[in-house]
């Protein structure tokens, strides 16, 4: 019975053995394979969930040759349970749109963005960013945060961007200044995406899908099977500035672990999903390589990687553990998304920060640290 197998099994064991047993249920169907028929350690993967469960992990998914191999969830958390993004959505919301914009020939990476913001054409700084700047952090443009404050308590313009009032776009193209010649540094910056999301919604006018929602569910994540009760974008409305309906991309999606690993997988192969193109194979190893673009400071504690468009990129082996054809999406709170094309490797956490404030982590620090170390080696077979 169950209750006679609960009794044999831990909590984490039971839930696990729930799911690969189909006697859960989830929403989007991903074949499932045990660990070690695809080359992986199911005992360091348990090994590592249980750690995991001790830092604030609310799921955790491992699929290899498109079968999941190891799925968890906390009591509140469940297959059909959508987690907030964060920042992750700048991968699985901006570079997935901006990739489709890129395919369809809307856009290209060195478009100068005043193309479709054109009160940025006779500004001495604005009028030299493109495109692939607002994709990489590298326009100047300065970010919506001051020390640690809270959003809410942003004074200005910066806490007007997060508290969206009367729209965060118009405070990002009009308001947010610039703060460095365009291309000759990095700088995270939210406000940055709000205006490549205006740029790539300018430059769907008159497409069969004009707005990123619209784009999104019809080109990637209908034909993922992925239902809109598993996902949603956009702090879950649309801002209409200039005749566009504006999606966010920096940040407000919420997202199943099965449809976020969906995204992971059809990016590992190159567009292609069930015999069905969905992306050109060209364009997703464009937006997934480095962009060739300043590299963010980097210290033992914060390895962080150099920038795709709306992708993260180990192209120089700033992750050790990992290989350097890897890429990746990541927010706030350490919700990260995984992809390894040389393994043929998905990994989707989501939850709270995994370090504590004693352990001197960055936020790229505590994923290798806890997530990327401890995944590869689980790996037993290369690939």
């Amino acid at each position: 019975s169950l209750g006679a197998r609960m009794g044999r099994m831990s909590k984490l064991r039971f839930t696990i053995w729930l799911l690969t047993a189909g006697l859960l249920g989830a929403a989007v169907p991903w074949e499932t394979a045990t660990p070690e028929s695809l080359g992986l350690d199911g005992k360091r993967l348990a090994a590592m969930t249980k750690t995991l469960a001790g830092r604030r992990t609310q799921n955790f998914l491992v699929a290899r040759r498109g079968k999941i191999v190891h799925e968890w969830y906390a009591a509140a958390s469940g297959p059909e349970q959508r987690h907030y993004t964060a920042s992750l959505a700048k991968a699985i919301v901006g570079g997935m749109s901006l990739a489709l914009a890129f395919q369809d020939g809307r856009l290209q990476p060195d478009d100068p963005a005043w193309k479709h913001i054109p009160a940025w054409r006779d500004d001495p700084l604005r009028s030299k960013i493109t495109v692939r700047h607002l994709a990489t952090h590298s326009s100047g443009i300065e970010d919506a945060e001051q020390g640690d404050l809270p959003h809410e308590k942003l004074p200005g313009w910066k806490g007007a961007f997060w508290r969206r009032k009367p729209d965060p776009f118009s405070i990002a193209l009009r308001d947010a200044p610039v703060i460095f010649e365009p291309g000759t540094k990095y700088a995270y910056s939210n406000p940055g995406m709000a205006a490549l999301a205006y740029v790539v919604t300018a430059a769907l006018k008159g497409a069969a899908q004009a707005d990123i929602r619209t784009l999104l569910k019809q080109r990637i994540l209908d034909p993922l099977g992925v239902p809109e009760s598993q996902w949603s974008i956009g702090y879950g409305r649309a801002y209409e500035l200039d005749g566009l309906q504006l999606y966010a991309n920096w940040g407000g999606g919420s997202f199943t672990a099965r449809a976020v690993a969906c995204v992971g997988q059809l990016m590992l192969q190159r567009g292609e999903w069930k015999k069905q193109k969905l992306l050109s194979a060209a364009w997703v190893d464009k937006v997934t390589a480095y962009a060739g673009t300043p590299l963010p400071e980097r210290r033992p504690s914060q390895p962080a990687p150099g920038s795709g468009l709306g992708w993260w990129t180990n192209f120089d082996g700033v992750w050790k553990k990992v290989p350097d054809d890897a890429f990746a999406g990541a927010g706030a709170g350490h919700q990260v998304l995984l992809v390894v094309p040389s393994l043929d490797l998905v990994m989707v956490r989501n939850g709270g920060v995994l370090a504590e404030p004693g352990e001197g982590l960055g936020f790229w620090g505590a994923v290798e640290r806890y997530v990327f170390g401890p995944l590869m080696e689980a790996v037993l077979q290369y690939p």
